[in-house]
């Protein structure tokens, strides 16, 4: 091949700019061509007698094996060239100079240059290894130079004999791809150690697009173009922190704390919405962290992005969360994020000292005043049935902004598929609870209501109190927050029911009816997993207890409590003080937990007396006297089972003085034994079952 059959650059162009990349990747072909023949004309290993018949590397003769032991080392090409070689590169070189200073584009690989602060030979590399990327018949020169058919990339070597500057070493050239920096950082690491110049997916997308697609735990937000999926309806305060703080010079490590979905992410992008910057949201949630934060680092530095980690806490031997390592953050400053401000966002306070300036702020629990806003924002025009309120809901689950515009969203989308006008009371509460996450289960037992006033037969003192106890949070925000009581009444807002009275006579049941009238979930607490003979456990049993309650939204029914909360005695020896110490502590618990408890027991003489003061109400149910059974029995039967005109209610609650819960019985044996002989319920068969049950 001679020299004039090479493609030349567009010298007739040199008083314009590049219009596009690929015009410029153009006059780079043509430039790296000519480099690439030069190399060729002067390589060394080729002998006086090779004919080329043979494949390079595959067979060398006894003369090419001599030729290459005795001949000089390789040196760089700009040793090499005559004087015309090297003027014919040197006009080339200034012509795509010339040019460039002439775009005003900034194209994917200018930006590329710019953004890593490359010099002449770091952008010679980039573009030699982008070449054998754009043009397949770069593998095939690549892998003749370097004598070995398998290799189609350009190897750190051959980028240095091409690009060596005249004076230098290839030694000092070398080292340059052992170093960890800006230039390094653009190249596969573990091909780069194999001596192979690849470019990491993240620097392909780049060139390629000008931008970074979603990738496994890395997202790209411009705030030019994008918007944040909502309006900022809370945390304008952290929002004007922010703004200082992003508005200050230099260099900040700029921490966010909160519980999840408390909108730390979203107050990062509408922070990038109002200033029109963009950031990499990084997820190191993975296996291998620090691999992906170099990721991430890199996808910042290329588009000119701040950086924004999450998801970084770590659990312990036992499972629980624990702050980021102060390793981890520092491994990823270390890295050299482009821009001066880096975000870390937590879940716990970040305990760390780092090598740049570090400022934490965090995003407190939403308030009852904030819910409030939230479920209005969210619902949007779609009201809400049955005499349910925002204010209402706002009190009962104290739910992250991110929980809140979930449950909204499902339960408009229900209503919508419904073809109702307005959602339904009984929906939005199911919708709320599915974005509560607990672990109650492994303590307590869910209990499904399955009763409503209907069923219920007490005295009408009895079911006024029940009915305040279900006021006290239907009406929750406004004695608190609009008549002010939130000022007077500091801690124990809670709703703590005690029921009282001997076994049947409906605490269970009642238990249920407020479940079912609050529309809110119910867990039976199981004593046999919660009191434990080991000192302390039973405490941290109950923390657990009333932690997840918290979480969770729902009502915590201690069934028999007396076992646990019952008289302390005097001290007499070491079972006495632990047993002391947990009542002591269910006190506390009962005192600060500020949902709803209800508690029944058939031995209310055995609770002890700082528990009763405690207490919001104390019911007691009384044994049913002779018209309440009458009306119990009545009340049992379902309407659609079978009776028989024989019946005589008023006799059975005259004679057989029993409780609800026999009553039920009786009521149940009687109609199977209906069922077995084919006949509707008769006063025989009641009777037959009373008298098993008195048995």
């Amino acid at each position: 091949m001679e020299e004039y059959d090479l493609r030349d650059i567009s010298y007739e162009r040199m008083d314009q700019g590049y219009e596009t990349q690929w015009a410029l990747m153009d006059d780079l072909f043509a430039w790296l061509d000519l480099q690439l023949y030069f190399f060729y004309k002067h390589h060394q290993w080729l002998g006086p007698k090779n004919d080329m018949r043979n494949m390079m590397g595959l067979v060398v003769s006894r003369e090419e094996f001599e030729h290459n032991l005795a001949k000089a080392a390789q040196l760089g090409l700009s040793a090499q060239l005559t004087n015309g070689e090297a003027g014919q590169l040197e006009a080339s070189r200034r012509a795509i100079l010339a040019r460039l200073k002439r775009t005003e584009g900034d194209f994917p690989l200018l930006l590329l240059f710019k953004r890593c602060g490359l010099d002449e030979f770091e952008a010679a590399c980039v573009a030699l290894t982008y070449a054998g990327v754009l043009d397949q018949k770069y593998e095939k020169l690549f892998a003749y130079l370097q004598d070995d058919i398998t290799r189609k990339v350009p190897s750190t070597a051959l980028a240095v004999q091409l690009f060596l500057p005249p004076g230098s070493t290839m030694e000092e050239y070398l080292s340059r791809f052992a170093r960890r920096d800006r230039f390094t950082g653009l190249f596969d690491p573990d091909r780069l150690a194999a001596g192979q110049l690849v470019f990491c997916p993240v620097v392909l997308e780049f060139l390629s697009t000008g931008s970074i697609a979603p990738l496994p735990g890395l997202r790209l937000f411009d705030g030019a173009v994008e918007r944040p999926p909502g309006p900022l309806v809370i945390g304008q305060e952290a929002a004007r922190r922010l703004d200082l703080l992003f508005g200050e010079p230099g260099e900040q490590a700029i921490c966010l704390t909160g519980g999840p979905g408390s909108g730390k992410r979203f107050q990062v992008e509408h922070l990038m919405a109002r200033t029109g910057q963009r950031c990499v949201f990084l997820s190191l949630d993975c296996e291998q962290p620090a691999q992906r934060a170099r990721e991430g680092v890199l996808a910042a530095r290329l588009t000119g992005a701040c950086l924004c980690c999450t998801h970084m806490e770590g659990r312990d031997a036992e499972g629980k969360w624990i702050p980021p390592e102060e390793k981890l953050l520092q491994g990823i400053l270390d890295l050299e994020p482009a821009h001066e401000k880096i975000f870390f966002l937590s879940q716990l306070p970040i305990r760390a000292r780092l090598g740049r300036l570090t400022v934490e702020l965090e995003i407190p629990d939403t308030t009852e005043d904030e819910r409030m806003d939230l479920f209005r924002a969210f619902l949007g025009e779609i009201p809400l049935g049955d005499g349910l309120t925002v204010e209402e809901l706002a009190s009962k689950f104290r739910f992250s902004p991110r929980q809140v515009e979930q449950a909204c969203r499902q339960a408009a989308g229900l209503a919508r598929l419904d073809g109702q006008a307005q959602i339904p009371s009984r929906e939005m509460h199911q919708c709320c609870y599915r974005q509560v996450v607990h672990k109650l289960g492994d303590l307590a037992t869910p209990v499904r209501p399955a009763f409503g006033w209907d069923d219920v037969v007490m005295p009408q003192d009895q079911k006024r109190l029940l009915q305040h106890a279900c006021s006290h949070i239907k009406f929750r925000h406004r004695v608190y927050s609009e008549w002010g009581f939130d000022r007077k009444v500091t801690y124990g807002r809670g709703l703590s029911i005690l029921f009282a009275g001997a076994p049947g006579t409906g605490k269970t049941m009642c238990a249920q009816l407020i479940a079912n009238e609050l529309n809110m979930e119910m867990y039976k607490i199981n004593i046999s997993q919660i009191v434990s003979k080991y000192i302390g456990e039973t405490e941290k049993n109950l923390q657990a207890v009333f932690a997840e309650a918290r979480r969770s939204n729902c009502i915590l029914f201690f069934d028999e409590c007396d076992a646990i909360f019952g008289k302390r005695s005097e001290v007499k020896d070491a079972h006495d003080r632990n047993a002391n110490v947990e009542v002591a502590y269910l006190l506390q618990q009962i005192e600060e937990h500020d949902g709803v408890c209800i508690m029944a027991t058939n031995l209310i003489g055995n609770i002890d007396a700082a528990f009763m003061r405690r207490i919001t109400y104390v019911i007691h149910f009384p044994f049913p006297d002779a018209a309440m059974r009458e009306e119990i029995y009545r009340r049992t039967i379902p309407r659609q089972a079978p009776l028989s005109e024989d019946i005589d209610w008023a006799f059975l609650a005259e004679k057989f003085e029993l409780s609800g819960g026999h009553i039920k019985n009786i009521v149940l044996s009687a109609a199977f034994l209906a069922a077995l002989e084919g006949q509707p319920i008769e006063m025989s068969h009641l009777l037959r079952a009373a008298v098993g049950e008195l048995r």
